[in-house]
């Protein structure tokens, strides 16, 4: 036994030596390979771009490319289980924001809107108030572009992207409703003709032949209609939402039959459309549908929403046989605002009126006392928001006046002596700045230990880190980071290796992903980190960054600096701490299209 333990390095290097270039050795590293297991202090052999082995000792490999680990973590990477990437990928196809964070796989085609089915005007419509980039940007991405003419071909143009993370893709209901039915008709008629579900039926089938993860749909009226090229439907809530329950059960029902994943945005404001997909997803009597929904938050404005969410599910797992995963966000739930202009505005019927609107639109709204009695009207209702509704919680972080930089907007209403509430002052501010003046406020997930107890929870899925949506109004791309930083300080409540767990191998085996795990055989797809940066090195704030592909414009990103040294994917290191990206990153291809496993 003595001499075959000794022998096995020999045969190591012999075999090694065929292939000496593809090579990658990771050493000294504390590994943990994603099934929840305690990590050990192991050195990590990659070969042509899978794991090649995992020993304590490896041999050394001439030629082979070293990475020193010591006092480092060795992971899988990460994997984005809600990003709306779906137009940024066919301009910056590295996906460069997420891949610094460790991130190696994302998942697009969430809240029922996708690239994968439509017209070019149609997906700059349904992505421009979603993604909120100026509308001649997307154009540009997007106007002309569609090379694609079916669910099929669409993951065939993934394939032949120089994609630097791996990708996977729901398919939106939205797209179905309007390739279906028309434009019109999938906004105008919630119950489509017998002709037009037959339409949907075969267009879903189709997704979940070519592999798709299943189908999203949104019943959150948050998601609205552009209005660029089609003015008609401008900030009208997108066609998924126009459906009725009817037409999401039969759908569901398509995606039980392929043991597929149904991703849904449930209404905030309704509690019914919580009951209407635990009835989808419900296994009595028939196979349980995996369905995963944003979001279990603890919400400023009802305190109690995050325990009714998880019941909800653990209630449904236990009578009903459903399988409900909530997406829980691994950090405070900051949010920017450009003056009138914040997703958290859409639930106010006055602002959906004036977020689409021009700046001299706006000027004349907030100046009308109709107008102003309307938001105010909206401002006071009593029923659930997702938006606290306080100025004391709303703080400037930039404007034309530098005096009010830093004060919240009830502050500056007391010191101006407005009164009470402050909301006379924030219109009138409104009028005098409108998008020049900046302000944040955070809407949810400000308790630490309420935050941590969501992402450790058996009914929730860590993620809606949102990534590529509402760019310039947060930046979650570190979310699996965070939830990590986490963890050391909260250990009894989220073990490291249980976090772990959960941003790699159990998303992927729950959705139906090839990816996860540092297994032997396995693509390769890594992150290295020093666990001593996370407490450190993370960042609450976001930054701008201008990239060239954004003309002009601006996206909030994070930044973890120090915290991931090394990034691979499919074995190869596209990014460095040290030396940065890969320079063929967003040129060649290293990531693969996901299909689903099921």
């Amino acid at each position: 036994m003595v001499f075959l333990l000794c022998f096995v390095p020999f045969l190591y290097v012999i075999q090694r030596n065929k292939n000496e270039r593809m090579v990658t050795i990771i050493r000294n590293g504390l590994l943990f390979d994603g099934s929840g297991a305690k990590g050990q202090q192991k050195d990590l052999v990659i070969k042509d771009g899978k794991v090649d082995a995992i020993l304590h000792k490896a041999p050394k490999v001439e030629h082979a490319k070293e990475i020193e680990a010591t006092e480092k973590w060795v992971i899988p990477g990460f994997v984005d289980i809600h990003t709306h990437y779906d137009a940024e990928i066919e301009v910056m196809p590295g996906l460069e924001e997420s891949l610094r964070h460790g991130t190696t796989t994302v998942v697009m085609g969430n809240c029922s809107i996708s690239a994968a089915l439509g017209r070019d005007e149609e997906i700059v419509d349904l992505f421009c108030r979603v993604e909120n980039m100026p509308a001649q940007v997307l154009t540009d991405w997007i106007k002309d572009k569609i090379t694609w003419n079916s669910l099929a071909e669409y993951y065939e143009h993934l394939e032949s992207l120089a994609i630097g993370p791996n990708v996977a893709s729901f398919i939106g209901h939205s797209n179905l409703r309007m390739a279906a039915m028309g434009v019109d008709r999938s906004f105008k008629v919630p119950k489509a003709s017998k002709e037009e579900n037959k339409k949907m039926d075969s267009y879903l089938r189709e997704a979940m032949e070519a592999g798709y993860l299943g189908m999203s749909i949104d019943m959150l009226p948050f998601h609205r209609w552009g209005g660029v090229f089609d003015p008609t439907y401008k900030g009208t809530s997108v066609p998924s939402q126009q459906a009725s329950v009817k037409e999401y059960r039969r759908l569901a029902n398509i995606l039980r039959e392929y043991d597929r994943v149904l991703q849904a945005t449930p209404n905030a404001l309704d509690k019914r459309s919580g009951l209407h997909l635990l009835g989808m997803s419900s296994g009595l009597f028939r196979k349980p549908l995996k369905t995963t929904i944003v979001a279990a938050m603890d919400l400023k404005s009802d305190k109690n929403i995050h325990k009714l969410v998880t019941t909800l599910a653990t209630v449904g797992k236990r009578v009903f046989n459903a399988d409900m995963k909530f997406q829980a966000l691994s950090m405070p739930f900051l949010n920017f605002g450009e003056g009138p202009i914040t997703p958290l505005f859409e639930e106010f019927p006055s602002m959906v009126e004036v977020i689409g609107a021009t700046r001299a639109e706006r000027k004349i709204a907030f100046q009308d006392l109709k107008f102003r009695n309307w938001f105010r009207k909206d401002w006071n209702h009593r029923s659930t928001s997702v938006f606290p509704r306080l100025l004391k919680e709303m703080t400037v972080v930039k404007a034309p006046d530098p005096n009010l930089i830093g004060y919240t907007f009830q502050e500056l209403a007391d010191k101006n002596n407005f009164g009470k509430d402050g909301l006379d002052y924030f219109m009138d501010l409104i009028v005098e700045y409108d998008t020049d003046l900046v302000w944040k406020c955070t809407a949810a997930n400000h308790r630490d230990e309420v935050r941590v107890g969501l992402l450790a929870h058996e009914a929730t899925i860590p993620g809606f880190n949102d990534s590529g949506a509402h760019n310039v109004n947060m930046a979650f791309h570190d979310g699996s980071l965070q939830a990590l930083r986490q963890s050391l300080e909260y250990p009894g409540i989220l073990p490291i290796e249980q976090a772990i767990y959960r941003l790699t191998k159990m998303p992927c085996d729950w959705l139906g992903l090839d990816a996860g795990s540092l297994t032997v055989g396995k693509r390769a797809d890594v992150c290295v980190l020093d666990p001593t940066k996370l407490s450190s090195g993370l960042t609450d704030e976001p930054i701008e960054d201008h990239h060239p592909s954004l003309k002009g414009a601006f996206r909030y990103v994070k930044r973890s600096d120090g915290v991931v040294n090394h990034v691979l994917v499919n074995g190869v290191e596209l990014f460095n701490d040290s030396k940065g990206f890969a320079s063929t990153l967003g040129h060649k291809k290293y990531g693969q299209l996901l299909r689903s496993l099921n």
